[in-house]
């Protein structure tokens, strides 16, 4: 058990499917061409599918599953020809294997199949679920992941097969039932209700990874709250604001992504811290956090054998930039006081 030593609440340990960090080998027969090309949203649209993957073990599972894309930006066809999905089991297939006591789960994609990015998509994934690593890494608030190594089997292709990264998110519910707080659904939540510590930790994460597409109060136009956060709540009293999509990041540094022109900055790698000044005296104990935490942090990205030199090189310095800067702390909290919300 770990302990979320601010508020003394205790986390259970995670699923046997997100208790390991090494790559699951994993295998989706579906009719890829109809689901890109007909983008399904809901229920009605589900598309029969196939899920085999590899236990630690050799023994090799499989199991019919429905299959939707899902997202905002990343399921426009003009952004990732190759969308995001949700994987749909049936849980009374799953009892006494890996995936026992899943049902709905997120599926983070490679975007897009074009010879000429299709490299740096993949690596981009491996990226993106290391952001989701280091959060875990400094709250057990936070979405758990799974590596996959993953075969797309076309059924509506001759012979088409894609293989690549991918990597599965922490269902909402599972990840409530852990952490002992339920979801709470919201059209918009006030930064006073939310807990002042948790929510400075993470900007102060989201300001590592260079992210500035979030809101913990707010949804995005025509969304509902919050814009890539998700609240959760035991008493309807403090809550939680729990981020989540990190691709939009210098962290990441997706191809299909460009700076903002609302946010000035040059580059994606640029950061620029938007937490709130309702919560600043804790950014403190949050860059002491970070401090207590670098060497956790950069092993996490050290440990990763998918991660090629180069991706690997432009993580690793993009962590000790920000490290430098935390050694002129008082300089750092000057910034963030001028540049808060």
């Amino acid at each position: 058990m770990a302990v979320f030593a601010e508020q003394g609440i205790a986390a259970g340990d995670p699923d046997p499917l997100f208790a390991s960090h090494d790559a699951l080998t994993v295998r989706i027969k579906a009719p890829f061409k109809q689901i890109m090309k007909d983008r399904p949203d809901n229920k009605e649209g589900d598309v029969d599918g196939s899920f085999m993957f590899v236990d630690t073990d050799g023994s090799e599972f499989e199991f019919d599953i429905k299959i939707r894309t899902r997202g905002n930006n990343r399921r426009d066809p003009d952004i990732c020809p190759f969308a995001p999905l949700r994987l749909d089991f049936d849980k009374d297939d799953l009892d006494d294997t890996l995936f026992d006591k899943q049902n709905k789960l997120k599926l983070v994609t490679h975007c897009n199949n074009s010879r000429r990015v299709y490299e740096e998509y993949k690596q981009s994934v491996i990226r993106e679920y290391l952001a989701y690593r280091v959060l875990n890494v400094l709250t057990d608030f936070s979405f758990n992941v799974r590596l996959l190594h993953i075969t797309y089997e076309y059924t509506d292709e001759d012979d088409k097969e894609l293989v690549t990264y991918a990597f599965l998110i922490e269902s909402k519910g599972r990840m409530g039932k852990r952490i002992g707080l339920e979801e709470q659904e919201m059209t918009a939540m006030s930064i006073t209700l939310l807990d002042q510590e948790y929510t400075n930790l993470t900007a102060v994460f989201q300001y590592l990874i260079g992210n500035m597409d979030w809101s913990p109060v707010l949804g995005a136009s025509g969304e509902v709250c919050c814009h890539n956060y998700s609240i959760f709540s035991a008493d309807n009293q403090t809550y939680w604001s729990i981020p989540y999509d990190f691709d939009r990041t210098g962290w990441v540094e997706a191809a299909h992504v460009e700076p903002n022109p609302e946010h000035k900055r040059r580059s994606m790698r640029q950061r620029k811290y938007r937490g709130f000044c309702y919560n600043n005296d804790f950014i403190p104990a949050s860059l002491q956090k970070f401090r207590d935490k670098r060497a956790d942090i950069e092993a996490v990205v050290a440990a990763q054998t998918e991660l090629e030199k180069s991706h690997r090189n432009r993580l690793e310095s993009y962590v000790e930039e920000f490290y430098k800067r935390l050694e002129k702390e008082d300089k750092v909290i000057k910034s963030f006081e001028k540049n808060c919300r």
